[in-house]
């Protein structure tokens, strides 16, 4: 706005010269005929003195004056105590009146004055729309220097977030090189391990790891657009088995889950919409802390399905940046993790919601139906 105020200034210093010499105007225009009319009336009243001077009549010196005066219009005298018209006449109240006195007669004189007062209207007239079309001029001018200038703001944000997550990406790239280095090396010892042994822990051990191998393509690569892997999903089933994984942790913090889950089939990524459902029931028990509750609801509504997690929790959170990258409420938080629902969501044809009642936090996943 500091760069508006030079603009601003000259704006309005423009408008009050304008003003001002409307004003100056029409204040000259008044003077000029006030000194009209005191030369017409002086006139008159030499004329009148020099008609009684000469033994003459003024009335009728006044009224063939008025006969070629484009100024006097009437004129009226008094003689003991009576007010006569002089013939020829037009008398009225719209008219500007002067009144003279030659002894023993006192003459009231009427000029026609409205050609001042119509030129004086249209002054005032011309004055106010320039007024009224400034203001709005200057509204609309702000508007548009505010919608500029609100739009160069968002690029700028864009830009210095681009820059951000540039070289955070860039301090993440190296980070996930090593530790795919140290996966590597893991899966060769759990595949010296495997040969010795065999148990069901052991695979689930290698689901997993071919898992965090995943997310770290992912992460490594968090500019691309995401690879789906497309397949027909159930995601009711999708978030029980999701949930199974939780319900140890859930246990120990004393949270109560709920479920109301209807069959919904979409088609997406099964992995990456189980990653979804991970990141959202992690904040939400990380939100709670313990003696909690959690409750998801899957249902169709039209050619939708809604998916919900609902948690007790109410913290204080920008609902602006709650999905930005690198933006976290916890202390020791990356802020990736609503960052990729939101991808995640959005490369399904989706899209995320989150809002908050009194009692809890909603976060609503919007999926079309296969």
């Amino acid at each position: 706005m500091k760069k508006l105020l030079p603009f601003s200034f000259v704006l309005v210093t423009l408008l009050g010269v304008i003003v001002a010499n409307l004003y100056l105007l029409h204040k000259e225009l008044g003077d000029f005929y006030n000194l009209v009319i005191e030369e017409e009336t002086a006139r008159v009243k030499s004329l009148v003195e020099g008609t009684l001077a000469g033994g003459g009549d003024p009335v009728e010196a006044i009224a063939s004056y008025m006969q070629s005066s484009k100024l006097l219009k009437g004129a009226t005298f008094s003689l003991e105590g009576r007010e006569i018209i002089i013939p020829g006449s037009d008398v009225s109240d719209n008219y500007y009146k002067v009144t003279i006195t030659a002894e023993p007669f006192k003459f009231t004189l009427y000029y026609d004055f409205h050609y001042v007062r119509e030129l004086n209207k249209h002054i005032v007239y011309a004055l106010l729309s320039l007024v009224v079309f400034t203001l709005i001029f200057i509204a609309v001018l702000f508007a548009i220097l505010r919608e500029y200038y609100k739009e160069k703001i968002l690029l700028e944000n864009e830009r210095k977030e681009k820059d951000k997550l540039e070289s955070i990406n860039l301090v993440i790239h190296s980070i996930l090189h090593e530790v795919k280095n140290r996966l590597n090396a893991f899966r060769l010892l759990l595949y010296k391990v495997e040969k010795d042994c065999k148990s069901l822990a052991i695979d689930s051990l290698k689901e997993e790891i071919v898992n965090l191998s995943r997310y770290v393509e992912e992460t490594a690569n968090l500019r691309k657009p995401l690879k789906l892997v497309k397949e027909r999903v159930n995601l009711k089933t999708l978030v029980e088995t999701t949930v199974s994984q939780f319900r140890d942790l859930l246990s120990s913090r004393e949270i109560e889950i709920n479920l109301s889950l209807n069959n919904c089939v979409v088609t997406g990524d099964r992995e990456k919409l189980k990653s979804v459902v991970v990141d959202l029931l992690k904040n939400a028990v990380e939100a709670i802390g313990k003696n909690g509750k959690i409750e998801i609801v899957c249902e169709k509504r039209k050619n939708d399905c809604i998916l919900e997690i609902r948690d007790s929790a109410v913290k204080p959170f920008d609902k602006g940046k709650i999905f930005s990258p690198f933006y976290s409420t916890k202390k020791n938080g990356f802020g990736l993790g609503l960052y990729n629902v939101k991808r995640i969501v959005e490369a399904h044809g989706g899209k995320v919601e989150v809002f908050q009642t009194k009692d809890r936090t909603v976060f609503r996943l919007i999926f079309p139906i296969s």
